[in-house]
């Protein structure tokens, strides 16, 4: 109802301002004579009728037209995309397929698990997420997605459990790993996420206008360190006493996976967004691939397979730092490959 009254008001203003200038050109007639003070006045209403009517279609724009997310999903547009796109099947998971809790005879089933990047976020078509394009590509495996947005490693194996607590049965196992999964062990990093998701309230204008509420976060985007500097906090994630623990759940996720009859996989994602030339984060990358070789996890590092790639090319948009269209299909075909080698169908 709120929203409605603010494009109500933004639809309003061109006619009120617009009325303004017209009984304003009639009574002074600035084309024939007027001062300087009268000549000011006139352009300040046409800049105003002007700026009005900018208003107008900006907030039909980011309210009927624009359709895509950003990063941390604190938009209203990226809330009612979620709404739009986020079709979920049976067991409450986003697919376009239901799920069977028991495995089919004669039809191994690959179990991706993950967040995010596994559930697509910014791709409005399902179907071209990676785990639905492995689908296509391999047809004769049975493909299953347990992933929801923001999810991080205690979530993930707590989720696994609880699925298989219900009566699902596991057989191949992906870990669709994200470099910020190990956020959840750290106080900072936790500290840092509700200073993000518990800004201060931006007032009413913001919280009903499409365009201001879009405008706002991305200014605050561009200016709060908390937002800017969030990708770069995970170096230090990977070091002493966070990186033990980790190690230590991802062990205890691998043998969970096999003490309910599954094998565990792994596929470890870069941060796309990083990927111009100097990608930081490459010795992370190096660090889970021997940690994953330690316990004997079969691990595919996709890093490699962007090598020749701009970061402008593989991510959703300037504002959402997830994978595109592209970035999963080229994810997808690395995976199939990786895949056939470690479970042939």
């Amino acid at each position: 109802m709120e929203e409605n009254v603010v494009l109500g008001v933004f639809a309003a203003l061109p006619l009120l301002f617009g009325w303004g200038l017209l009984l304003f050109f009639r009574k002074h007639r600035l084309h024939k004579r007027g001062g300087t003070p009268l000549l000011l006045a006139g352009n300040t209403l046409v800049f105003t009728f002007l700026c009005s009517i900018v208003l107008l279609f900006g907030e039909i724009y980011y309210r009927f037209v624009y359709d895509s997310t950003e990063s941390f999903g604190l938009t209203k547009t990226t809330a009612r995309w979620f709404q739009e796109h986020f079709q979920r099947n049976s067991l409450g998971l986003r697919d376009s397929v239901d799920y069977e809790l028991k495995i089919r005879n004669g039809t191994p089933r690959v179990t991706f698990i993950g967040d995010s990047f596994t559930a697509g976020h910014g791709i409005p078509n399902v179907e071209d997420r990676f785990a639905n394009r492995l689908r296509g590509l391999s047809p004769s495996r049975e493909v299953h997605v347990l992933a929801i947005c923001g999810w991080d490693t205690g979530q993930e194996i707590s989720s696994l459990q609880a699925a298989c607590d219900n009566g699902y049965e596991l057989e191949s196992v992906v870990l669709a790993y994200c470099l910020n999964d190990i956020s959840d062990i750290s106080p900072e990093w936790q500290n840092l996420v509700g200073r993000i998701e518990g800004f201060s309230e931006p007032g009413a204008l913001v919280e009903n206008s499409y365009l201001c509420n879009t405008l706002y976060y991305r200014w605050k985007a561009a200016s709060d360190p908390d937002i800017s500097d969030y990708y770069q906090f995970v170096d230090g994630l990977y070091r002493g006493r966070t990186w033990e623990m980790q190690k230590r759940r991802l062990q205890f996720l691998r043998d969970e996976v096999h003490r309910r009859g599954g094998r565990l996989l792994v596929v470890t994602f870069p941060f796309y967004h990083a990927l111009d030339g100097n990608y930081r984060y490459g010795s992370i990358h190096e660090l889970l691939d021997r940690s994953w070789q330690e316990i004997g996890v079969p691990h595919l590092d996709l890093l490699p397979a962007y090598g020749s790639y701009k970061a402008d090319e593989l991510t959703v948009s300037d504002y959402d730092a997830h994978p595109n269209e592209h970035a999963h299909s080229i994810a997808a075909k690395a995976i199939a490959g990786f895949l056939e080698q470690q479970t042939p169908p």
